[in-house]
């Protein structure tokens, strides 16, 4: 029989253990409310970036104690609270570290209006009548038309309609954002791991700043990502439904689909990749045209590159280009034919997608982070962290406007990963040769 006092033994430490998640979701919480009280991200980038280390290193400690909590109940549901409050920490936020959420919000306009945003720029006098002093003033890259796929601009009209407001539009992206932070929880538990893993996407503050602070739209297409990787061995259209939207939300995620398909019946395998087909064919369509957002994209820009800059420095841009994207299809089909599993698979070109692309914007990461819960990797979380020096390294650089970070901050930015995945990788090796029997 058990007495009061073994069960108060036996109940010490579990207790004990209850209160770290809550320790740490509490100093995560007090660094993105003191995020929310920073009137400028960018006047204050010092101030953003020591509340960014301190995040990260209760974030980083979440991560490396989450299999403990796994005797905790509730897990999922503790996350997705924590994942919610640290969103609306800095949802009020007007974002100042990128000026990407007015160029949503006047795209949304311009459809919604019923002209057409892939052929005409905000500068076009075609579209005088739709400009305000709130958002068309600060839209980038005016002379520019629409880059993003139509179901992402289909979104940015509804909410256009119900509500002309960045708030609006943030909370467009939040909401997004916190049903896949659900969706991570649900699918880490299906897989026979923990509801807990899935803090390693939901708490990374990285994401917190860059989504719902900042208003990336990319959970709008990442949650049809996942859902399309979650459903593939088990619900084949919502899968292909779901891969659909997401590849039409952000072209990013085109390198899912070879693996996604491998899943699929005959007949939703080939009537889902015409329809992609047709949707691709209709987006470039749409996209064609002296003033080509996708085209300026595609030829021109570089932004926070990794290894396209020493490349592009041997071999010349136009040529680099030519290079990666042939070298990315080359990795896809030696991943495919050697029949690696999808999410390897999926996360091995969303990798090298990112270390070889021309641009490396932070909110870009997450394609990676949503699936880092099922294998996380510390060089890659610890990459997310770094990331923030693209923005500048303690002040806003004092040239103003878009800021290329140079070879020595790239260099710190990239190599400080680097050489943790190098230390890591000797430290198994030695692991291995200790086990080994001589």
């Amino acid at each position: 029989m058990t007495t009061p006092a073994t069960a108060t033994l036996a109940h010490g430490p579990r207790l004990r253990l209850a209160l770290e998640p809550v320790a740490l979701a509490l100093l995560l919480a007090a660094v993105t409310s003191q995020w929310g009280r920073l009137e400028d991200w960018r006047a204050g980038l010092g101030s953003f970036q020591m509340l960014a280390a301190v995040a990260f290193v209760a974030y980083l400690l979440a991560v490396g104690r989450r299999a403990q909590w796994r005797l905790l109940p509730r897990g999922g549901a503790f996350v997705v609270l924590v994942a919610f409050t640290l969103r609306m920490g800095v949802l009020p936020v007007t974002p100042t570290l990128s000026d990407d959420v007015y160029r949503y919000a006047w795209e949304g306009r311009v459809l919604a209006a019923g002209e057409n945003p892939w052929a005409l720029p905000p500068d076009s006098p075609a579209l005088a009548a739709l400009r305000d002093d709130e958002v068309h003033p600060r839209i980038n890259h005016p002379h520019l038309a629409a880059i993003y796929p139509p179901f992402t601009i289909a979104g940015f009209a509804l909410v256009a309609q119900a509500s002309y407001t960045l708030l609006a539009f943030k909370g467009w992206v939040l909401l997004h954002d916190l049903a896949l932070c659900i969706l991570l929880a649900v699918w880490c538990a299906a897989r026979g791991r923990s509801a807990w893993d899935s803090l390693v996407y939901a708490w990374n503050p990285l994401v917190v700043a860059e989504y719902a602070g900042s208003g990336h739209f990319d959970p709008t297409a990442l949650f049809w990502f996942a859902a399309a990787l979650f459903w593939a061995e088990t619900r084949p259209r919502r899968s292909a439904t779901s891969g659909l939207a997401a590849v039409m939300g952000k072209l990013v995620a085109l390198p899912a689909w070879p693996f996604l398909v491998r899943h699929w019946p005959t007949r939703v395998r080939w009537g889902a990749s015409a329809l992609l087909a047709v949707g691709l064919a209709g987006y470039l369509a749409l996209t064609w045209g002296p003033h080509s957002g996708f085209a300026a994209f595609a030829s021109t820009w570089r932004h926070n590159e990794a290894l396209f800059g020493p490349l592009a420095a041997l071999t010349g841009d136009r040529t680099a280009r030519i290079v990666v994207a042939f070298a990315l299809l080359a990795l896809l089909v030696v991943l495919l034919k050697r029949g690696v599993p999808t999410l390897d698979g999926v996360r091995t070109m969303m990798r090298t997608g990112l270390l070889l692309g021309p641009v490396v914007h932070p909110w870009y990461l997450g394609w990676v982070l949503v699936l880092e819960p099922h294998r996380p990797s510390w060089p890659w979380l610890l990459l997310s962290g770094t990331v923030l020096l693209s923005y500048g390294v303690g002040a806003p650089p004092a040239e103003g406007g878009a800021w290329h970070p140079g070879p020595i901050v790239r260099l710190v930015e990239y190599g400080v990963p680097v050489l943790l995945a190098i230390v890591l990788h000797l430290l198994r090796l030695r692991e291995r040769r200790v086990r080994t029997p001589h």
